[in-house]
């Protein structure tokens, strides 16, 4: 009976330690904001749930068991039941980067998940830099991108994903808070304060996107606030500084100019004599002007244009928003306000922004929301730098009744430039304005646990008003007979309306993250150019179009119109984060293509490995080893014009009309551009494999990826079929090759901290792409056409838009020289050797070849940081190597092109007896030996190596910021732009393109400013 007892107790002691009971809770943040979809285990086995709408959870549990609460972005906790029957869970945020939540469009996933080739910006870091388009703060931040940052305030960056991928519209994709469009302008309508996350699609990744994803997508989404903060914060950001130019390249004195006159005269076999210089043995500079019909004086050693152009400018910004949020609702609110005067004179670029991101609970299952920003910006445009290295230093600014002073006429000797100066001068009234409304609105409803529906409609509105008024210039020997106003404006509506469903779960170690979508998009554009004559005042408060006197004359109007509709999926499946799997499919079909060629569908495949989550990976010092792969379709459907397929014709007043009676017009309609039936998508396959890695405890890390972009049916205009005696139209669109891109990015970074508590890190990145033409249906393409022609040319087995003419083997020293080479008509001493390429004994059109390559074989980035107590220091560097430039300005500056125009110092080197090593060919009175056609001495070395940004900062001690009612008081010192290392003689080696066939030639760049500034940082 006893022992029976005994058991009986023991039995029961047993049973109420291990007896299984209901647990439930609430799981939030350290704010107290509930966390919907947090994970909620028991350790040790597969029992587990999920966190509904509001943060609650449920879940039977052993009295001594432990449960294990995650959500992805903050760290794991364990907490003991210990016959609880309620535990309420707080997570604190996760540092790690691993469970970083990326926003890739329509969903998100980890950062240790992602399978694809997905590149982050450090916000923190690329914002500190003064810049004007969010875009500019891309370049040299992440591996495979390569961004050409404009001279000009206000002109968009160009930026390539990957290298060039088509031969037509190369941009990315921008998703901005979920409102798509490929107008790179919309970053100058971000402010930067705002910039939440900043992330790059660059492989199969981008296949949800569709049509629109062959050349990358770049997704930005901004603040948001947050709920449940225990207060709103306000937060203020400005600085104050100036901008100047580098160093500019040197120009001849008036004396410098007068002996080049003379020498080239001599050369030329003819006796020294000029209008302005006389005809001494020596060149004299006159103290006025001759032969002008105005008393214009000489200056001192005569005008340096370019400094008379550029000035110091000085700039502003400042930014304020305020955050906040409650248990049901939550908001960020900022304004913004920027000021940057252009280097030279008159120029510059002034904007506003208003954003206003706000989300609602509406119960516990729905929220509304919508993200919205406003912009409007003035741009006051002028780039003289082509017409400043050119026009003649005995020109003054101002003749001496202070009216502007020109070449007057062509006997004068003074060439046939503008005054640049007084060209930026009567241009400061034009402007360019752009108003930009841009966001969109969204509901979402939690059906069930796990599943979400989610509706959004998103707009993008842009306005463009421009006037221009070009006046009279009377001072100039070929000066305009009236003055002429141009107006122009546009209007781009683009919506887009996007509906998913889905689907986040987590089963034990399984996790599926899930959606699938409908949406629609339409683009519409609307606008005109007019034009009148003969205004009787030069005054802007004048400049209409009713106040001309001649007819109006229209320049172009356009009213077109695009749409897309697609169907999209994509599911994300996770073991145990060590196996990781991505599909995804999208099928579009676009307006801009004729029946039968308007449907494509892009599919995408991805998988990762986590190495070193398996039992067998003993490597002590790698923390994280993941391997990944990726496949995918992508499209192209962006082209310059809405509807290729179709004829469209066109009733001009210039172009259609015809008097058949001599005297009034009879109206009739033109052929404008010829279209294709026949053309279809662009279609890139992309192949990308890599590893990341991270090493030393997480200090070091370690990215490589390499990648594959074969490109289908390229499309492009053929000039070929259209004669040059046939009518004026728009040449068609066709698919005319295949391209294709490969390379690999590399992302190397180390961080850490003394014991000390002083910090400092290092990253770097550098990326390299070869691209080449596999399939054309003609011998080759031309790029744009430039004074002797075009420099570019594209064929098979060659980088697009590769430099093409004569190759330069030196200078002829000698006339025996001459004479044992190929036959060369022009050839003497001191003038340039061409190469007989084809070996036939003569120089001609035949012997010429590729001469250089605007690619450049790597670019690359390097930030540096570090910090001490209160101070923290930031140096960042960019730069480009192994690209070639085409100095196209050097026709001019180096050569008679004009023979009285000024020229840089370097014909100072000209070839001469006294002077055979000389690099410039000798001076002569006109072009001879087609010198100036292109050819390889105008092909230079583009790479260069930026100090970009520099930035000391110091942050007030929290003892001082709390009396003054702040958390936060920053202030820094920065210059951007500090110094460049480059063999480039031109302005500034970052040369964009016109095109994509004609890259690399510098025709006059706006070069990019020093820019120095003081700011401070304020929280409240």
């Amino acid at each position: 009976m006893i022992c029976g007892l005994l058991i009986s107790q023991l039995g029961f002691a047993t049973t109420e330690g291990n007896f299984q009971s209901a647990v439930s809770g609430t799981v939030t943040d350290a704010d107290g904001v509930p966390l919907p979809g947090a994970s909620v285990v028991v350790k040790g086995t597969t029992t587990g749930a999920q966190t509904d709408f509001d943060g609650n959870y449920s879940i039977t549990a052993s009295s001594d068991a432990t449960l294990v609460f995650s959500y992805v972005g903050y760290a794991s906790k364990e907490i003991a039941v210990n016959g609880q029957s309620t535990i309420n869970v707080s997570l604190s945020e996760d540092l790690n980067e691993l469970d970083e939540v990326v926003v890739l469009g329509y969903s998100t996933q980890t950062r240790g998940d992602l399978t694809g080739s997905v590149a982050s910006v450090d916000v923190g870091e690329a914002t500190k830099v003064p810049v004007v388009s969010v875009g500019e703060a891309l370049q040299g931040r992440v591996t495979g991108v390569t961004v050409t940052t404009p001279g000009q305030p206000g002109d968009a960056p160009v930026i390539r994903v990957r290298g060039y991928g088509t031969t037509n519209v190369n941009g990315p994709l921008f998703i901005i808070d979920g409102v798509q469009t490929q107008d790179a302008s919309i970053l100058n309508s971000i402010n930067p304060a705002d910039i939440d996350q900043y992330n790059v699609l660059k492989d199969g990744a981008a296949a949800i996107y569709g049509a629109r994803a062959a050349n990358g997508v770049i997704i930005v989404t901004t603040k948001s606030g947050g709920y449940n903060m225990e207060k709103a914060t306000l937060s203020v950001d400005t600085y104050t500084g100036f901008s100047k130019v580098g160093d500019l390249p040197g120009l001849l004195t008036a004396q410098q100019h007068g002996d080049m006159i003379f020498q080239s005269q001599s050369n030329s076999g003819v006796t020294p004599d000029h209008p302005q210089y006389g005809n001494g043995s020596n060149a004299v500079v006159p103290t006025q002007l001759q032969g002008v019909p105005v008393a214009a004086t000489v200056q001192p050693g005569g005008t340096d244009w370019l400094d008379e152009i550029f000035r110091t400018a000085p700039t502003q910004s400042i930014n304020v928003s305020l955050q906040n949020g409650t248990e049901s609702g939550k908001s960020f609110l900022s304004l913004g306000f920027l000021n940057r005067d252009g280097v030279q004179e008159f120029t510059g670029y002034k904007r506003g922004i208003v954003r206003a991101n706000t989300e609602f609970k509406i119960g516990k299952r729905v929220k509304i929301g919508e993200h919205m920003g406003v912009s409007f910006s003035e741009t006051r445009a002028g780039n003289q730098v082509g017409t400043a290295l050119r026009t003649s230093p005995l020109i003054p600014v101002y003749d001496d009744a202070g009216a502007f002073a020109g070449s007057y006429t062509a006997a004068a000797g003074l060439g046939n430039t503008e005054n640049p100066y007084a060209i930026l001068s009567r241009a400061q009234d034009n402007y360019r304005t752009e108003l930009r409304v841009f966001g969109d609105v969204y509901a979402s409803v939690d059906i069930l646990d796990g599943l979400q529906f989610k509706t959004s409609l998103g707009v993008d509105v842009k306005a463009f008003d421009g006037r221009f008024f070009n006046p009279k210039n009377p001072e100039h020997s070929e000066a305009r007979s009236t003055n002429t106003l141009t107006e122009e404006d546009y209007n781009r509506y683009e919506w887009v309306w996007s509906n998913t469903l889905s689907y986040n779960k987590t089963f034990g170690d399984h996790n599926v993250n899930a959606v699938v979508g409908v949406e629609a998009l339409e683009t519409r554009q609307k606008g005109k150019n007019i034009s009148r004559n003969d205004y009787l005042f030069e005054d802007p408060n004048f400049y209409l179009l009713s106040n001309g006197t001649a007819p109006p004359t229209i320049g172009f109007a356009y009213d077109n119109s695009s749409s897309l509709y697609s169907i999209f999926g994509t599911a994300n499946y996770s073991y145990k984060s060590r196996y990781l799997f991505t599909a995804t499919v999208r099928r579009d079909k676009t307006s801009r293509f004729a029946e039968g060629n308007q449907v494509g569908v892009f599919p995408s495949f991805s998988a990762g490995w986590v190495a070193s989550e398996e039992d067998f990976f003993n490597v002590d010092f790698i923390n994280r080893l993941k391997i990944k792969a990726s496949w995918g379709q992508l499209g192209n459907q962006e082209l310059p014009v809405a509807n290729p397929y179709l004829n469209i014709s066109e009733i001009s007043e210039s172009g259609s009309f015809y008097p058949f009676d001599g005297a009034s017009p009879t109206t009739g309609a033109q052929l404008s551009a010829v279209g294709n039936p026949d053309i279809k998508w662009e279609t890139s396959e992309t192949k990308n494999i890599g590893f990341e890695m991270d090493m030393l405890d997480s200090r070091l890390s370690l990215g490589f990826e390499y990648y594959q972009i074969d490109t289908e049916d390229l499309i492009s205009q053929d000039n070929s079929l259209i004669s040059t005696t046939a009518i004026d139209a728009a040449a068609p669109y066709v698919n005319f090759g295949s391209m294709r891109n490969k390379g690999f990015d590399l992302s190397i970074g180390y961080i850490d901290q003394t014991d000390s508590g002083f910090s400092y890190g290092v990253t770097a990145n550098i990326s390299h792409y070869k691209n080449e033409v596999t399939e054309l249906i003609t011998d080759f393409y031309t790029g744009d056409s430039f004074r002797q022609g075009a420099v570019t040319r594209t064929e098979v087995g060659r980088p697009i838009s590769s430099f093409y003419g004569r190759v330069v083997e030196g200078i002829f020293q000698s006339d025996a020289e001459v004479s044992a080479h190929a036959t060369q008509a022009g050839a003497a001493p001191g003038r340039l050797k061409y190469k007989d390429v084809n070996n036939d004994g003569v120089i001609n059109d035949e012997d010429r070849d590729y001469i250089g390559s605007p690619h450049p074989d790597f670019t690359y980035g390097l930030n540096l940081t570090a910090g001490y107590k209160n101070f923290d220091l930031s140096a960042f560097f960019t730069g480009s190597s192994g690209n070639d430039i085409y100095y196209h300005q050097r026709i001019y500056t180096e050569f008679p092109t004009f023979f009285n125009l000024n020229r840089t110092t370097a014909v100072l080197d000209a070839w001469s007896t006294s002077n055979t090593g000389g690099s410039v060919p000798a001076l002569s009175t006109s072009v001879v030996n087609e010198e100036t056609n292109p050819n390889s001495y105008f092909v230079e070395d583009g790479s260069y190596f930026r100090l970009k940004n520099l930035q000391l900062g110091y942050n007030l001690p929290s003892e001082i910021t709390e009396k003054m009612g702040m958390s936060n008081f920053r202030v820094y010192l920065q210059g951007t732009n500090l110094f460049t290392i480059t063999d480039y003689s031109g302005m500034d080696p970052e040369v964009g393109a016109r095109n994509a066939r004609t890259i690399g030639v510098d025709t006059g760049t706006y070069p990019i400013s020093k820019i120095y500034t003081l700011g401070v940082n304020l929280k409240f």
